[in-house]
């Protein structure tokens, strides 16, 4: 990693800034550990290794999930002694102040859930994983993409989008403003009808998506 080395967000076991890139520390939980996957989020950092999750960087609100609210200079497991046990971690994505996973098909988040991000029907801050939740428009389907950003999440499941969290400028793509504390289904009433989406990423009030090899986005539109 290498940039702003506050919070301790660069893993090296320490907290200055570096304009070149230094070796996250491998001296704890990830010895000997091969690193398959990394998000960057805005203050913290996370990776997936040996399809465990590990993060580093600013703690606030719980957002590293290993079950404590302090910064951490060095990557420190996330806790799999709930909703994570036993279960393989495929893909991670670190927003402002929460972070999302996708393990064995299913989608689970940790950090600040005040506007719904974390998509468990609830919004209070976890600083352990918790299970989106699938009583609603996820139910029985496989998560396979997931992305983040400050207060909303979306991902993929059998080819179609889903959004949770703040809802203000229209950015979960629903046909509302309204924040929604469980994933809401991305409308296909339009240009989305009939296609199959294979990418997601969100940005700070807006999301976008591939489906059939072209582009779609939605969401606050102020600057193009």
């Amino acid at each position: 990693c290498w940039g702003t080395g506050t919070d301790g967000r660069l893993g090296n076991n320490a907290t200055s800034q570096s304009t070149i890139p230094v070796a996250v520390n491998t001296a704890g939980v990830l010895s000997g550990k091969t690193v398959t996957a990394i998000s960057a989020g805005g203050s913290h950092t996370c990776a997936i290794a040996d399809g465990a999750a590990y993060c580093w960087g600013d703690g606030t609100s719980g957002k590293l999930g290993n079950n404590s609210t302090a910064d951490s200079s060095v990557p420190v497991a996330v806790s799999t002694a709930g909703v994570l046990s036993g279960k393989t971690v495929t893909a991670i994505s670190a927003g402002a102040s929460h972070t999302c996973a996708i393990a064995n098909g299913a989608a689970y988040c940790w950090g600040y859930g005040l506007s719904g991000q974390l998509g468990n029907n609830s919004t209070a801050d976890s600083s352990v994983p918790v299970a989106v939740n699938t009583a609603g428009v996820l139910s029985g389907k496989t998560v396979m993409a997931i992305a983040t950003r400050n207060v909303h999440t979306c991902a993929i499941a059998d080819g179609a989008a889903y959004c949770w969290g703040y809802g203000q400028y229209g950015r979960l793509g629903n046909n509302a403003t309204s924040q929604s504390n469980v994933p809401v289904a991305v409308d296909t009433t339009g240009v989305l009808g009939g296609k199959t989406v294979t990418a997601i990423t969100t940005g700070l009030e807006y999301t976008c998506v591939i489906a059939n090899n072209a582009p779609y986005c939605w969401g606050r539109d102020a600057s193009g």
